[in-house]
């Protein structure tokens, strides 16, 4: 355990010294999921509120958007860091190194995904929590869950981050691939929309994506109707769910590395 721990963490020092290396850096990172947000608020807030889903007023429109945005920061930021990474360590010819090394790949590959994890949601984490105290949607008596809500949605970005980093392991051009998981996350999983207005086969493709669960979790605790009626069955499908990625993650950092070792050479790409 502890010499996975300290290739997890080679990996994070190692994005922190290649992408985040000023001050502007680190401002701008604020910037474009701000922008994002409000723009998505300002789109909803014209139309007449219903209380359809628990959502009556602006104030419960907000807290909605705020915990739908914060929590694709973190899973956007996972597909991102998977594909800018495989493509500067392709263009680098460092790629090589993931299957020379004897470290652990998995833990390489979890190191990966959290490199740029923290680093990008912290900021917008902070103006989430503004506005959800604003609302009054997290209080003194709820404060207990943030903790937990901030260690479900690191693990859960950082499996998901994973299986994002070994699929693009194949992909010489992963810009498409990042394109294709990106979307439908955002528009299936429930960051806008609320998912039980969508018709069955869509709400089927949200089973999918670990962000629905844990979206309907925390808006479940936080007493969010838009998240659903019952916890357990999305705790019990999270598990499922992300068993599941780290499974075809082992596999497929297996078949790349036979397929390698059969085909390559000592610079794979």
């Amino acid at each position: 355990m502890e010499k996975i721990l300290r290739v997890m963490k080679a990996e994070i020092i190692k994005q922190q010294q290649y992408d985040y290396h000023s001050y502007f850096v680190w401002c701008s990172l604020l910037i474009w999921p701000v922008l994002g947000f409000l723009e998505v608020y300002y789109t909803y807030k014209p139309f007449a509120f219903t209380g359809y889903l628990g959502i009556h007023d602006s104030g419960d429109l907000l807290a909605f958007l705020g915990t739908g945005y914060m929590a694709y920061t973190c899973f956007w930021s996972m597909v991102q860091n998977a594909w800018s990474m495989s493509l500067q360590e392709r263009e680098d010819g460092t790629l090589e190194i993931t299957f020379l090394t004897p470290a652990s790949r998995m833990a390489m590959n979890y190191g990966k995904a959290l490199g740029a994890l923290i680093q990008e949601v912290w900021m917008f984490g902070c103006f989430c929590l503004f506005v959800l105290f604003y609302t009054h949607t997290l209080t003194l008596e709820n404060l207990w869950a943030l903790p937990l809500f901030l260690c479900l949605l690191l693990f859960s970005s950082m499996i998901w981050g994973g299986m994002l980093n070994a699929i693009f392991l194949y992909s010489r051009d992963a810009s498409m691939i990042m394109d294709v998981f990106d979307a439908p996350m955002i528009l299936f999983a429930g960051t806008r929309i609320p998912v039980q207005c969508f018709p069955v086969w869509a709400k089927v493709i949200s089973l999918l994506f670990p962000l629905t669960y844990c979206l309907n979790i925390i808006r479940f605790i936080l007493g969010i109707q838009g998240g659903g009626a019952e916890i357990l069955p999305d705790l019990a499908g999270l598990v499922i769910c992300l068993g599941v990625m780290a499974g075809v993650t082992a596999w497929l950092i297996r078949r790349v590395e036979k397929h390698n070792r059969e085909t390559g050479e000592l610079q794979f790409y």
